[in-house]
């Protein structure tokens, strides 16, 4: 490579031929990049944080999908919301359709599942308000907010419980 296509913005260094079965001489480029700067590094961290922390996340994620698709849904079809309107209500008939051909084997289930209904007819609801009305409403962002929290909260407490996350930890 000659001096003169060399790339203006690389230094290119040659290394003599070193002893042994290199036939080809060793070329270093170094780039003349000025450094990162503090909010580069700072998002760079962020991002890698993020990336190996991604599962503990993802109810977070999953909500903010939701939100972003309910905004787009209601600036082009706010009347599907009466269908969704509809669909709210599975949640709660599953749940008794269940109980009254299933009896579950302890308190503790039954419990969870009552819980897991509501919480599931709740978001459904959300959803179907958030189509009509729009989710950055004032109402309907603080549900949601809740409603998110909640769910993290409740995935990241799940996680620690359960024995899977515990051979997870131990594995790495």
């Amino acid at each position: 490579m000659s001096r003169r296509t060399r790339p203006s913005a690389a230094s290119t260094i040659h290394i003599p031929r070193q002893r042994g079965g290199r036939r080809e001489p060793v070329i270093l480029v170094v780039s003349s990049e000025p450094p990162p700067t503090l909010a580069s590094r700072a998002a760079l961290a962020s991002g890698r944080w993020a990336w190996k922390h991604r599962r503990s996340w993802a109810p977070t994620g999953i909500a903010t999908a939701l939100f972003v698709i309910t905004g787009v849904v209601h600036l082009v079809e706010p009347r599907t919301a009466w269908f969704l309107a509809a669909l709210a209500l599975a949640p709660a008939g599953v749940w008794v359709w269940v109980l009254l051909h299933r009896r579950p084997t302890s308190r503790r289930a039954a419990t969870l599942r009552a819980v897991f209904a509501s919480f599931a007819t709740a978001v459904a609801a959300w959803i179907a308000l958030a189509v009509w009305f729009a989710p950055t409403r004032a109402a309907l962002f603080t549900a949601w907010t809740v409603l998110t929290l909640a769910t993290q909260v409740a995935w990241i407490v799940a996680r620690h419980l359960t024995p899977a996350a515990v051979s997870e930890k131990e594995s790495a």
